[in-house]
């Protein structure tokens, strides 16, 4: 399987949503990379995508309301690294990162709810003009929105836009 990369020819679209298991992203995105003999994570997958200059954006479960709590950029360059797992060594991608800021305020689920419909038109459109998967941040109907359960998504412009203008930060975009 390959990762459907809809936004390569689309310089505009140069954002992330990480969603580290502790609300840690650390000094790189890394991720097992996939292998002929194992199961495909597009996830995973997606951290070879990322590219110098991409805004990170950081889901914190450890938030005591989980939410879009902390963002970064992605530095570069991309590699790999090895790392022993239950015996056997995996080769993982390793793309370094800046240190993450926090916002101001994060951005809680109960409030991406509220602006749910908006955030679910934008899934739809980019999903009508792509074929193949888009990676989108966030699943479920607008008033049922949850996270992906994912590792790395796909943030489209859009979606940043409407983040930005329903809750108050800045991104050139």
């Amino acid at each position: 399987m390959t990762i459907n990369d809809w936004w390569r020819d689309r310089p505009e679209e140069r954002y992330w949503m990480i969603a580290p298991s502790r609300g840690i992203v650390g000094d790189a995105l890394s991720a097992p990379k996939a292998r002929d003999d194992s199961r495909f994570e597009w996830s995973h997958e997606l951290v070879g995508f990322t590219e110098p200059g991409d805004t990170l954006f950081v889901w914190d479960r450890t938030l005591p309301v989980p939410g879009v709590g902390a963002w970064g950029r992605v530095l570069g360059p991309l590699g790999e690294e090895q790392r022993a797992r239950r015996g056997e060594v995996l080769t993982h991608w390793r793309m370094p990162v800046s240190d993450t800021l926090r916002l101001a305020a994060p951005i809680t689920l109960p409030s991406l709810r509220r602006i749910g419909g908006e955030i679910v038109a934008v899934r739809d459109e980019i999903e009508a003009s792509t074929d193949g998967p888009v990676y989108f941040p966030f699943i479920g109907a607008p008033e049922h929105l949850a996270p992906a359960p994912a590792y790395l998504t796909k943030i489209p412009r859009d979606l940043v836009a409407l983040l930005s203008s329903r809750f108050g930060f800045e991104f050139v975009l």
